[in-house]
C-alpha cells in the first residue's frame, strides 16, 4: 500500500504542471496572425508566438486554443498554395504580423542551399494592408516585426506601412553569424561582397553582417572572440516590462528609426570597437539602434527582429515550463524564454485587463 501511495504521489508531481495549466482560466482574445514565409511544416516564423497563446490558456472564438497550422493568414505548406487573402472586419484584440518574405522555389527543396531563387509568394500589397487596418478600433493592438515590410514588398505599401507602425526604415538589415566560415552563410551574401570590395571571402570566426535594400554588403569580422549582439531594455523599456531580461540575440534584425511619438522601450549593442563604429560610419549605418519601437497611443509596437521565429517546444500545456526554459536556455535560445516570452506574456496581459474593463 506504502509503495502505491508513494507512486500515486510522484505522479501526482509529475503531472502536476499539466493539471494546474487545465485548472487556469483561459482568457478569450481575437488574434490575427499574419505569415506568408511558411514554406515548410514547422511553421517555424509563427510557432514562437503559438507557444506562448498555448502556454497562456488564450483562447480563439471557437472556446479552444489556437491552431497553429489554421489560425493564421497566410500560406498553405501541405497544399503548397497561400490561404484566402486576409478579408476580416475585426475588430480583432491583436494582430500580428509574424512574416511577409514569403515562399521561394529553393525553400521547398528538403536541403534549401541559402542560394536567392524564384518568388512564388508573399509581400505584403496595400489592399490587404488597408484591410488590416481597417479590422482594428481603438483598442485593437497591433504588432509587426521583421520582416513585415521588407523585399519583396512593394516601397507604396511600405511607405504606407512604416507610417502606421510609427518606424522608419534605414533599409538595412543585418545578422550575428558564430561563424563566418561556415555553411550557414548564405552564399549570395558571400558573391555580392567579392562583387563589391573585388576580394575574396575570407572571413573566420564569429562577426556581424550587415545588409542594404540595394544589395551593399557590410562585414564585421576577424575578431578572435566577438561579443554576441547584445539586447536590452531602455530606460523607458524597464519602466514598461518588469520581467524582460537583457539577452543575447542571434538572428536577424533591421535597422529603423522610431517617428515622432513612438518611444524605443529595448535596443541592440553590438559591443563595437572604434574602428568597427567608423567602418560603420563610413557606411552610414547607425551604431545604436532600436529593437522595440512602441506607440502607447496608438497601440502599436515594431519588433525589429525574428521573435517569433522558434523551433518545436514541447511542455506548452504545462504551468511554469516557461521557467524551467528560462534556467536552461543556451545562447541560441535565452533570447526566446528570457526576452520575447515574458514581453509578451506581458502584452498579452495588458490587453486581456483591457479588453476587461
Amino acid at each position: 500500500m506504502k509503495r502505491i501511495l508513494i507512486l500515486i504521489a510522484v505522479l501526482l508531481l509529475i503531472l502536476s504542471p499539466r493539471i494546474l495549466w487545465s485548472m487556469k482560466t483561459a482568457t478569450p482574445l481575437d488574434i490575427a496572425v499574419i505569415d506568408k514565409t511558411v514554406p515548410k511544416t514547422d511553421y517555424r516564423e509563427h510557432n514562437g508566438l503559438f507557444w506562448i497563446l498555448d502556454n497562456e490558456k488564450i483562447f480563439n472564438d471557437r472556446e479552444d486554443t489556437y491552431d497553429i497550422g489554421h489560425d493564421y493568414f497566410g500560406y498553405d505548406p501541405y497544399d503548397q498554395k497561400p490561404f484566402p487573402p486576409f478579408n476580416e472586419s475585426g475588430p480583432f484584440d491583436l494582430i500580428y504580423i509574424a512574416d511577409t518574405y514569403g515562399v521561394y522555389s529553393n525553400d521547398l527543396k528538403d536541403a534549401p542551399n541559402g542560394e536567392r531563387s524564384k518568388h512564388i509568394y508573399g509581400g505584403m500589397d496595400l489592399l490587404e494592408w488597408n484591410q488590416i487596418m481597417n479590422s482594428r478600433d481603438q483598442q485593437s493592438t497591433l504588432i509587426a516585426e521583421f520582416n513585415s515590410f521588407a523585399t519583396p514588398t512593394d516601397s507604396t505599401t511600405r511607405s504606407v506601412m512604416e507610417e502606421n507602425l510609427n518606424v522608419e526604415w534605414t533599409g538595412w538589415t543585418g545578422r550575428y553569424f558564430s561563424d563566418l566560415n561556415s555553411e550557414e552563410i548564405p552564399p549570395w551574401l558571400i558573391r555580392n561582397y567579392e562583387q563589391q570590395y573585388k576580394k575574396k571571402w575570407n572571413f573566420e570566426g564569429s562577426g556581424i553582417a550587415f545588409v542594404h535594400l540595394s544589395d551593399q554588403v557590410v562585414v564585421l569580422g576577424d575578431q578572435e572572440k566577438r561579443p554576441f549582439v547584445q539586447f536590452q531594455l531602455t530606460k523607458e523599456g524597464a519602466k514598461h516590462y518588469q520581467h524582460v531580461n537583457d539577452s543575447h540575440y542571434m538572428y536577424w534584425f533591421d535597422i529603423v528609426r522610431p517617428q515622432e511619438g513612438a518611444v524605443v522601450e529595448a535596443e541592440y549593442d553590438l559591443h563595437l570597437s572604434q574602428q568597427e563604429k567608423e567602418q560603420l560610419k563610413d557606411a552610414q549605418i547607425p551604431t545604436n539602434f532600436p529593437a522595440i519601437i512602441h506607440h502607447e497611443q496608438e497601440k502599436t509596437y515594431y519588433f525589429a527582429g525574428d521573435y517569433a521565429d522558434f523551433p518545436k517546444q514541447s511542455l506548452a500545456k504545462w504551468r511554469g515550463s516557461p521557467y524551467l526554459f528560462w534556467l536552461f536556455s543556451d545562447n541560441e535560445s535565452q533570447f526566446y524564454w528570457r526576452s520575447y516570452v515574458p514581453l509578451m506574456r506581458h502584452i498579452l496581459t495588458d490587453i486581456a485587463e483591457e479588453k476587461a474593463e
